[in-house]
């Protein structure tokens, strides 16, 4: 009989909701054959504004995760850590050294799965020092798991001994409202899911939505979840205010269930003009072809292995209001390609990112290791 592999996971669970808290909350959830997971849970963050401020709460939080690590590997006799490293950002980073150069001391094998893209590029730029601090932190991970080859090699960087490829899966949502039927209307809904900030490509959407209205396009746009600052919400409704579109602009605010799958079915296209620093994948481009939606997007990171260009939708350059104008265009004055983009990402979703599809691929790169 197989001995049983145990793996501790070190990460954020909802809330707040984004894509890496909720794939965690399915990671730990998840029951594999031959492996237990065991989970200390980050809390440094209950909102989406408050990702990656320093407090002292989050440093008396992170000595706490710390010993509670050091506590699961005695009492569970646990060889295996699991976690996911920062994004490009300073302050997780130094949360990142901290806790990594301590607790690595007691576990024999690391995974290291790069759900926050780009760190390599950003501690390359990095004073000498914290430099290298944070590749002692990082420094021969067992096992690299990356969600996209398209998304900068983090791994290699840090002389991972191997990698392996595993694009998310999320379960179909979508199957109490099959089949899905979106009649030929006057006005066009667009979608956008995901932080309201200026990288994940608000702003851009923003300004095409001003270029579509201006050319008389029958469009409303609904942005679905929390504003990442204060600040950047005053810039968008301000700008709203400006171009004249406030009222045909729905800032929702975050959606959970039936409400948040609602939206989905009420929308005609989904519009993702990302280029987020950490963004890796892109889990509200699946949604959406779960949904059978077209999607307009941006060639950015993993989001083409999503998003087939011509087929499942269109894929735009990164800050280019006017291609992202004219990719909704088309698709507004086309309802039959609507109709054939969304059956189509509604069939690659069934064919390439389903749940079971990514826990069988998530259990076969865990006994690797």
């Amino acid at each position: 009989m197989p001995k049983t592999k145990k793996i501790l996971v070190i990460g954020q669970t909802p809330p707040p909701y984004h894509g890496q808290s909720m794939m965690t909350q399915r990671l730990v959830d998840a029951h594999f054959p031959d492996i237990r997971i065991f989970h200390v849970r980050m809390s440094f963050s209950d909102s989406i504004q408050a990702i990656g401020k320093p407090g002292l709460k989050k440093v008396i939080h992170m000595f706490a995760i710390v010993a509670q690590a050091i506590r699961q590997k005695f009492r569970h006799r646990i060889n295996i850590l699991y976690y996911m490293p920062a994004g490009p950002n300073l302050a997780p980073l130094l949360r990142d050294i901290f806790m990594l150069l301590i607790i690595r001391l007691f576990y024999a094998k690391m995974i290291f799965h790069f759900r926050a893209a780009g760190i390599s590029d950003f501690v390359r730029q990095l004073p000498a020092p914290l430099r290298w601090l944070a590749r002692l932190a990082y420094r021969h991970p067992d096992l690299s798991i990356y969600l996209s080859g398209r998304n900068p090699d983090d791994g290699g960087y840090f002389h991972t001994k191997k990698s392996v490829i595993v694009p998310n899966g999320l379960e179909d949502a979508a199957v109490p409202y099959l089949p899905i039927d979106r009649p030929d209307k006057e006005a066009i809904n667009i979608l956008f899911v995901g932080v309201v900030n200026e990288s994940k490509g608000v702003l851009v959407l923003l300004q095409a939505m001003a270029k579509l209205l201006a050319a008389s396009k029958p469009v409303r746009l609904t942005l679905m979840g929390d504003f990442a600052t204060a600040a950047f919400k005053e810039t968008a409704f301000a700008y709203c205010k400006a171009q004249g579109i406030a009222d045909q602009i729905d800032f929702a605010g975050v959606k959970q269930g039936d409400d948040k799958w609602q939206y989905f079915l009420q929308a005609d296209i989904f519009c993702f003009p990302s280029f987020y620093e950490s963004e890796s994948f892109g889990n509200v481009a699946v949604e959406a072809m779960m949904f059978q939606l077209p999607v307009v997007a941006t060639q950015w990171r993993g989001i083409p292995d999503i998003v087939q260009d011509g087929t499942t939708g269109l894929l735009v350059p990164v800050r280019d209001a006017g291609k992202t104008a004219e990719a909704l265009t088309k698709l507004i004055d086309d309802p039959q390609l609507r109709q054939r983009m969304g059956k189509a990402g509604r069939a690659r979703y069934v064919s390439t990112f389903q749940f079971d599809s990514f826990l069988h691929n998530m259990q076969q790169a865990f006994l690797t290791v």
